[in-house]
C-alpha cells in the first residue's frame, strides 16, 4: 500500500521539539511520503525533527488552522494528480504526543476493517454548550483516507470548497464536527481506533472528550496510546479531579518505551506553568527519610532580622551535619551573632540573583535559597510573623530528614528545577493571593522582554508563588550565570525578584512545584476547606446558584467589565448571546444592543434587546463594548475588531479590560 503523510505543525517560538521527530520516524517505515507544512515562517531550533523524515517541508502562515495547512498541502504543494497516485492519505496534526505502542499495529487492525475513512478517536453525537447538537465525528487530529474516497471528486472538491476559517471555534463546529457526517452522508463508511463505547450517553449533554478527560482509562483499557497535548494545562475541575494526568505519565514511563522526557521538554517550554503546576498536582507533601543519596547541599540565608536569630538557629542546628550553610547578612553586627554561634557569615548588600550568579554549580547538586523575616510586633504582630516564618522554613528545611526527603524528590523528578513553599492563606497574605500579581503584571512583562526569557505569562494566572525563598537545581543556577542578560541585572530591584523566579526556570527548562511537610499539609487542608465553603456561600448568594466555578469566574469578571464599560461610554453593547451572556443578563439589561458576527445565525432580540452584526454598529459614533464569551472565542474576536478599527472592547478573560492580543493569545 502506498501511503503519503501530511503533518501540520505550528509553533510561536518556532520550534519543532523532539516529541514531533519521534512521531515522523515511527511513521517513516510505513509511509512512502511524507510532507510537512509549518504555519510559521521558518524554524529556529529543531529542524533536523522534521528533516530527517520529511520529504517536504513547506512554510505558510497561520492562516486558517490546521484545516488551512492541509487545505494548501492537498490543493497545491502536493496536488490532486500526484495525491490520487497513492492508496492511503494520512493528515496529522502536532496537538498529541506518542505512539506508546507500535503505530503499525494500529494500521493493520484498522484496514482489515475495510472503512473508507477513520480516525484514533471518536465524539459522539452531544449537545456542547451554545455550539448547539453535533453529530458524531472524528477527532481532526489524525485522518486517515483510503483510496475509494481519496481518489473520489468529492473528497477534492471538499478541500478546494472549504474556507480558511478565521477563529478556532468556527474550525472545530465547521471542519472537525461536520467532516464525518459530510462523508458518511455520501455513503463513505468510517470508523475509530479507541474504544469510547463504555462511556458514551443517551443523554447528549453528558457527552465528553474522552482522550481529554479519561486520558488515564484510554491509554491503558480503551486503545488510544497517545496523549494529547493542550490538555495537560486544562482546568477540569468542573467536571473532575484531575489525577488523570498524573497516572497517565507515570504508565507511560513505567510500561512503555517512549521516552516521557519528550513530553517534559515540550510542556516546560510551551505552557503556562502556573497551570501546570495545578493541573499535574506538583504539590508534594513529604514525611522526614533517614536514608538517601549524598548530594552536595548548600543552604544559603539571607538573614536580615537580629529578632529571627533564635528560631534560625535552631533550624540550621538541625542540618548544619548534611549540607553546607552560608549566612548572608546586611550588616557585620548580625554576621558576627551568627559567627558566635558557630556559622560562617558574610556580609554582603548584593541581590539574591547577583549571589547565585558566584555559586560555584559545578561543586553543588541543589541549593536552597531562604531569608528570615521579622518575628518582632514592629510591623505586625509577632504571632503572625512567626507563622509566616514557620511557612516558609517548616516547609523548606525542617529537619536534616526532611532535607533528604527534598533532595529524594527532586532526585526522581528531574522536569522540576525549582521548590517553592505553600503559598500563606492567613493574616495579610490572604487578602494578596492573586490581586498582587495584577499590579505587577506589565512590569514583570517588560522584566521578561528585557532579559530574553522565552515564557508564558498571563494576567490572569500568577506564577506558582510570589517569593524568594526556595529549593533550586544547581544546573537551572548553572543557566542563570551563562545567561549574559542575567548578569547584568542591577536594574531590576531585588524585591521585584519574587515575581520572577518561576518564569527565570521555565526559561532554563524547568518546571516548579511546591513542597510541604505532611505537619503543615494537614493543618493547610483543613484551611482550604474553610476558605471554600466561606467563599462559595458569598459567591452564591451574590451572584445566584451556579453549578461550575468557571461561571461564576465569567459572571464576576463580566460584571466588573460591564461596570467600566458603563462608567465611560453612553452607548455600549455586548458581544454575544450564547450561555455566557445568558449568564450575565441581569448585569447587561442596559446594554444598547447585543452583537454576533458577520455571517452567523442570530435572533431578533436576546432578553428585550435588538442583535446586530458587527457590521451594523457606527463606527463613527464613541461606543465601547463587552465580550461576554467564552476563553476559546474571545481571542479571536478581540483581534477581529483590532483589526476593523474597534478598540474600546473589555474581555471578561482578560482583566477585565482592553487587553492587547498577546496578552490573549
Amino acid at each position: 500500500m502506498k501511503r503519503l503523510l501530511v503533518y501540520h505543525t505550528y509553533d510561536k517560538q518556532n520550534i519543532i521539539d523532539d516529541y514531533i521527530g519521534y512521531f515522523l520516524g515511527s511513521m517513516r517505515a510505513m509511509v512512502d511520503t511524507i510532507i510537512v507544512v509549518c504555519n510559521m515562517p521558518g524554524i529556529d531550533k529543531g529542524f533536523r525533527n522534521l528533516s530527517d523524515y520529511a520529504d517536504g517541508i513547506f512554510y505558510r502562515e497561520n492562516i486558517g488552522l490546521d484545516a488551512g495547512g492541509f487545505k494548501d498541502a492537498l490543493c497545491t504543494f502536493v496536488g490532486w494528480e500526484k495525491i490520487r497516485q497513492y492508496d492511503e492519505l494520512i493528515l496529522a496534526n502536532d496537538s498529541f504526543y506518542g505512539p506508546f505502542d507500535n503505530i503499525r499495529y494500529i494500521f493493520e487492525k484498522m484496514e482489515s476493517r475495510e472503512l473508507d475513512f477513520w480516525g484514533l478517536m471518536k465524539r459522539g453525537p452531544g449537545e456542547y454548550g451554545n455550539t448547539g447538537r453535533d453529530p458524531e465525528h472524528i477527532l481532526s487530529f489524525f485522518y486517515v483516507f483510503q483510496s475509494r474516497l481519496l481518489r473520489s471528486e468529492e473528497f477534492r472538491s471538499y478541500w478546494e470548497d472549504m474556507p480558511y476559517y478565521k477563529d478556532y471555534m468556527s474550525a472545530v463546529k465547521q471542519y472537525e464536527r461536520q467532516l464525518t457526517r459530510y462523508f458518511s452522508d455520501l455513503g463513505y463508511s468510517y470508523g475509530a481506533y479507541a474504544d469510547t463505547a463504555p462511556n458514551e450517553s443517551k443523554n447528549l449533554k453528558n457527552q465528553f472528550f474522552q482522550c481529554d478527560y479519561l486520558c488515564y482509562e484510554m491509554l491503558t483499557k480503551r486503545n488510544f496510546p497517545f496523549l494529547k497535548r493542550k490538555q495537560l494545562s486544562y482546568n477540569t475541575l468542573y467536571l473532575q479531579t484531575q489525577e488523570n494526568l498524573m497516572l497517565s505519565l507515570e504508565h507511560i514511563e513505567k510500561y512503555t518505551d517512549y521516552n516521557v522526557n519528550l513530553i517534559w521538554e515540550n510542556l516546560i517550554r510551551t505552557q503556562n506553568h502556573t497551570k501546570l503546576q495545578r493541573s499535574l498536582g506538583l504539590q508534594y507533601i513529604l514525611e522526614d527519610v533517614k536514608e538517601g543519596k549524598n548530594s552536595r547541599i548548600l543552604v544559603c540565608v539571607r538573614a536580615e532580622w537580629l529578632n529571627a536569630l533564635e528560631t534560625v538557629v535552631e533550624y540550621l542546628d538541625r542540618i548544619k551535619d548534611m549540607c553546607e550553610i552560608q549566612v548572608i547578612t546586611k550588616d557585620e553586627e548580625t554576621a558576627a551573632c551568627y559567627r558566635e554561634e558557630g556559622f560562617s557569615a558574610a556580609v554582603s548588600k548584593q541581590t539574591d540573583i547577583q549571589l547565585l550568579q558566584k555559586i560555584d554549580t559545578e561543586y553543588y547538586t541543589y541549593i536552597c535559597w531562604i531569608h528570615d523575616t521579622d518575628l518582632s510586633s514592629d510591623q505586625l504582630p509577632s504571632c503572625s510573623g512567626k507563622s509566616y516564618f514557620l511557612n516558609v522554613w517548616e516547609n523548606l528545611i525542617r529537619n536534616a530528614g526532611y532535607i533528604k526527603a527534598v533532595t529524594k524528590l527532586l532526585d526522581e523528578k528531574n522536569y522540576l528545577g525549582m521548590l517553592m513553599h505553600p503559598v500563606p492563606i492567613f493574616g495579610t497574605w490572604l487578602g494578596k493571593c492573586g490581586y498582587e500579581w495584577m499590579e505587577q503584571y506589565d512590569k514583570v512583562k517588560k522584566y521578561a522582554k528585557d532579559l530574553g526569557l522565552q515564557v508564558v505569562l498571563s494576567r490572569r494566572i500568577p506564577p506558582v508563588h510570589i517569593t524568594n525563598n526556595f529549593w533550586i537545581r544547581a544546573d537551572i543556577v548553572r543557566k542563570f550565570q551563562k545567561n549574559s542578560v542575567l548578569s547584568n541585572i542591577i536594574g531590576i530591584p531585588d524585591g521585584d525578584f519574587k515575581y520572577l523566579w518561576s518564569f527565570m526556570v521555565q526559561d532554563a527548562g524547568g518546571l516548579t512545584g511546591i513542597v510541604e511537610s505532611s505537619f503543615y499539609a494537614s493543618m493547610n487542608e483543613t484551611n482550604h476547606q474553610y476558605y471554600l465553603q466561606t467563599f462559595m456561600e458569598w459567591f452564591t448568594r451574590r451572584y445566584g446558584p451556579h453549578v461550575h466555578l468557571h461561571e461564576f469566574e465569567e459572571i464576576f469578571y463580566a460584571q466588573a467589565a460591564i461596570e467600566e464599560c458603563q462608567s465611560r461610554y453612553r452607548t455600549w453593547y455586548v458581544y454575544g448571546t450564547g450561555d455566557v451572556a445568558e449568564n450575565c443578563s441581569k448585569w447587561t439589561k442596559d446594554a444598547t444592543a447585543f452583537v454576533v458576527s458577520d455571517g452567523q445565525p442570530k435572533q431578533q432580540e436576546f432578553h428585550g434587546k435588538p442583535v446586530l452584526y458587527v457590521s451594523e454598529l457606527k463606527k463613527e459614533e464613541e461606543f465601547g463594548i463587552v465580550l461576554c464569551l467564552g476563553v476559546e472565542n474571545e481571542g479571536f474576536v478581540a483581534q477581529m475588531l483590532e483589526e476593523q478599527g474597534i478598540h474600546n472592547y473589555y474581555t471578561i478573560h482578560g482583566n477585565c479590560t482592553h487587553v492587547s492580543k498577546e496578552d490573549l493569545s
